[in-house]
């Protein structure tokens, strides 16, 4: 059985270069969590959060 690790960030709290560093550690994308919004224009406001996973060692 496969043994995950996960990891929740702020999308405003990492940059691209963070996002390949994390995956030179071997995290890979699993989602990300995007509020509604019905508020036109008001994306950049709202809080994105990621989702990264690894497998862990046995």
């Amino acid at each position: 059985m496969q043994k995950w690790e996960y990891k929740v960030v702020k999308r405003a709290e990492v940059s691209e270069e963070q996002l390949n560093g994390f995956g030179a550690e071997g995290w890979e994308l699993m989602n990300f969590v995007l509020p509604h919004a019905s508020i036109p224009g008001s994306f950049d406001e709202i809080e994105v959060e990621i989702v990264l996973r690894r497998q862990l060692a046995e």
